[in-house]
């Protein structure tokens, strides 16, 4: 018999070809395998039950990179092929294959690269099917070296003998190289006026090379500018008070906290509590900066106090490319390892913009000649309680993140995500694609990147979107984006707006492939509602036909729009307004009334009494900068979501508050009122802001109660708080929880919840 198969799923770049070529041979079958836009086909002839078994094997034994999401079996013709072999990939014009993430180096490969009998001996751009690059490479599907931004190096005889043996590891590993063929490192001196000082490509063994003098630089306080896989990290020794400082100085970031990068996970091990959840996480071949409790003994090698101020846990991440292995043979100290780029601004991927923007910043720049098509980020993940594995930002080594969806999309559908941590999303075939993170968009060079990267999926699955999805609010660059732009010279109708919060919990429901109705808590600290104010602690009723707002907190307004946002002390003060006088309030003695002088109390009431620059909000993330303005922990913000990591540092006494008590008061219309909680605050008992987060788990419980039938859905960025959650999931822990555990948890999501919602209405 024989059949013809089409798979799809992530089966390209992932040693697919190969593995079924060993499984057929194995057999002695004949046939052939190719690539293809939508995936993978083969033919396959033989015994019958030869050729069933060796079908079922693919599915039970695809390799480890690879995802099966179908199969489709075709009984054919028999020709009379007795050989399998391996055809070149074709084009059909209709690209449907997923892209795959980036991969952090495999061990056989640093196994080689520390072997002085192998010819890739301390060569930074070992790889094989198993790891290296992918997304940021790749220009177009199918993927294979033409399509990369490999096609400049020509293989040498060596790697063209791996690169077409089914037999070997790189069979078909399109980024293959050696030090003969391969890119190569050069560095460039400030002091130098960042002039190219270049390796020779055929010595690339680590001593005496730049690789050595970039961890010398390190060690004597310099900043250095290390090209990775999606862009450029700022690196520095992490234990040098004055060079961390010189690096905040430099870069204009005061307190925002730096990721680490450490030698190996006994490195990480000495500095933070790793559980066996966070180890899998670190030593994954995502390779992702792992959010970890900072341990409470200080080790020899303990990060300098300025690398993350005020909190009291390090982001973590290990070496995951071949060069940043070689980096640290030559140190055993931690490195601040933060996005080379300017505030707000996406990270940088080539040296001449790298010296142009951040020349004034860094003292020296280990560059290479291998160019990244496609910039991107470090993922963030943290882990809850030990049970939920919680994305933050979904981008190297996750993203493109492709989520398989059961019935044919009836459309090619775009959505266009939110204005914070945007991401965009498109729906087509069986198919959604959730781009990695492109940021704030809040300036011209966020918005260029935007258009980039929809550039970039566009060109990749010859995508013209048939429908447009963005977010309710008005004035967000994706929604004016949205109205304006036009695909295959023509303008699209914006098929869908789609409120904030709804998306959020579209989010879910789309990783978890369920139409049905939830009871979904979406908190967070901005987004547009229907009655055309600022939401942000929704509880909403929802499905994939629409939602009901069965509950959220008291309004409150905003001191100064914008302003309120980095200065908690306005939240708080506007809060203290609402419920008492403005002489009540002067005769405070609070940490909130404290910050201001009293002219500003006067002039701020006054503000407040007319409604000038004061929006409306419910929104729970500004809850928190209230409490934590009333609790006397901060009064200014440098970056989004301190103050709840700054009220988590405070070493909450969880047994302080351990019922909503008197804290919040549940309204039957839904209305959650916050008065008993700032009534406390502002009389400044002791430990008053302990009963907060604890008051806030008891709320969720007791307003989940209401709906016993219903699935619980967490969703926005106020559920990063780790200890809320850990508390609420002890709380839950017999109820049916939907928590987003692909996608993240924050506005990262929202594109995947507008095509979510797309995909269901007409």
């Amino acid at each position: 018999m024989r059949w013809r198969c089409k798979i799809s799923g992530v089966v390209q770049g992932v040693g697919f070809r190969p593995t079924v070529y060993r499984y057929a041979t194995r057999a002695e079958l004949g046939g052939w395998i190719r690539n293809d836009s939508d995936g993978v086909t083969l033919e396959v002839e033989g015994p019958k039950e030869a050729v069933k078994a060796f079908v079922r094997r693919i599915e039970e034994e695809p390799p480890s990179l690879a995802r099966i999401d179908t199969i489709e079996i075709e009984s054919i013709r028999i020709v009379g092929e007795r050989d399998f072999i391996i055809q070149p990939s074709k084009d059909s014009g209709d690209k449907k294959s997923p892209i795959l993430p980036d991969i952090a180096v495999c061990e056989t490969c640093l196994k080689e690269m520390r072997d002085p009998t192998d010819r890739r001996f301390g060569y930074p751009f070992i790889n094989c099917t198993e790891c290296g690059p992918r997304y940021t490479i790749t220009k177009t599907i199918p993927y294979d070296r033409p399509n990369t931004s490999m096609a400049i190096f020509g293989m040498c005889d060596a790697c063209r003998m791996e690169y077409e043996d089914a037999a070997s590891r790189r069979y078909h590993a399109q980024p293959i190289a050696c030090p003969e063929c391969g890119p190569r490192l050069n560095m460039r001196l400030k002091n130098e006026n960042f002039k190219e000082e270049s390796a020779n490509p055929k010595d690339s063994g680590i001593n005496d090379s730049l690789i050595e003098k970039c961890a010398t630089l390190l060690k004597e306080g310099a900043i250095v500018a290390v090209k990775g896989l999606g862009g450029f990290h700022l690196m520095c020794d992490a234990t040098n008070d004055k060079t961390v400082e010189r690096l905040r100085k430099r870069k204009r970031r005061p307190d925002k906290p730096f990721a680490l990068m450490v030698k190996n996970l006994e490195m990480a091990k000495t500095l933070a509590h790793v559980s066996e959840k966070e180890e899998h996480l670190l030593m994954s071949k995502e390779s992702p900066i792992v959010l970890l409790k900072a341990k409470a003994t200080i080790c020899t090698h303990w990060p300098s106090e300025k690398v993350t101020p005020g909190i009291d846990r390090f982001g973590v991440m290990l070496p995951y490319t071949p060069l940043h292995h070689l980096l640290f043979d030559y140190l055993d100290i931690p490195l601040v390892a933060t996005s080379a780029n300017l505030s707000e601004e996406p990270i940088v991927r080539d040296c001449s913009e790298l010296v142009a923007k951040l020349g004034h910043v860094v003292d020296a720049v280990l560059d290479h000649d291998r160019p990244i098509e496609n910039a991107i980020d470090d993922s963030v993940v943290q882990v809850i309680g030990d049970k939920w594995v919680q994305w933050l930002r979904v981008a190297r080594g996750v993203a493109p993140l492709n989520l398989p969806v059961k019935k044919p999309i009836e459309k090619k559908i775009m959505a266009v995500g939110a204005n914070q941590k945007n991401t965009i999303a498109l729906a087509f075939g069986h198919n959604i694609v959730l781009s990695p993170h492109i940021g704030d968009l809040s300036g011209i060079e966020p918005m260029e990147y935007f258009k980039r990267t929809v550039a970039t999926f566009e060109r990749f699955y010859d995508f013209a979107p048939e429908a447009l999805v963005h977010d309710l609010h008005p004035n967000y660059e994706t929604t004016k984006w949205a109205k304006k732009v036009s695909f295959a010279n023509r303008v699209l109708p914006v098929a869908v707006a789609v409120q904030h919060h709804y998306a959020h919990v579209l989010a879910v429901m789309a990783e978890h492939g369920v139409d049905r109705k939830v009871l979904a808590f979406a908190w967070d600290g901005t987004g547009y509602g229907t009655d055309d104010t600022i939401w942000g602690g929704e509880v909403l009723l929802a499905d994939v036909e629409g939602f009901e707002r069965v509950g959220h907190l008291r309004s409150f307004r905003l001191l100064g729009g914008e302003k309120a946002i980095r200065e908690p002390r306005r939240v708080a003060l506007a809060m203290l307004f609402e419920i008492f006088s403005i002489d009540e309030v002067l005769a405070m003695q609070n940490p909130t009334v404290r910050a201001f002088s009293v002219s500003e109390i006067r002039m701020l009431h006054q503000a407040w009494l007319k409604g000038i620059n004061t929006p409306i909000t419910t929104s729970m993330g500004r809850l928190f900068d209230a409490v934590a303005s009333l609790g006397g922990i901060c009064q200014r913000i440098g970056y989004e979501g301190e103050s709840g990591l700054l009220l988590e540092a405070a070493n909450i006494d969880k047994e302080v508050a351990t019922e909503k008590g008197n804290c919040f008061k549940c309204h039957e219309d839904g209305l959650v009122d916050w008065e008993p909680l700032i009534r406390i605050l502002a009389a400044g008992e002791k430990k008053s802001a302990d009963r907060f987060i604890p008051a806030l788990a008891a709320l969720v419980e007791e307003i989940a109660a209401q709906y016993p039938d219903l699935a619980i859905v967490l969703t926005g960025g106020v559920f990063q708080n780790r200890t809320l959650c850990e508390m609420i999931l002890s709380r839950l822990s017999n109820r049916d929880l939907l928590l987003p555990d692909k996608a993240p948890v924050n506005d990262g999501a929202i594109a995947l919840g507008q095509a979510w919602c797309a995909i269901h209405r007409e």
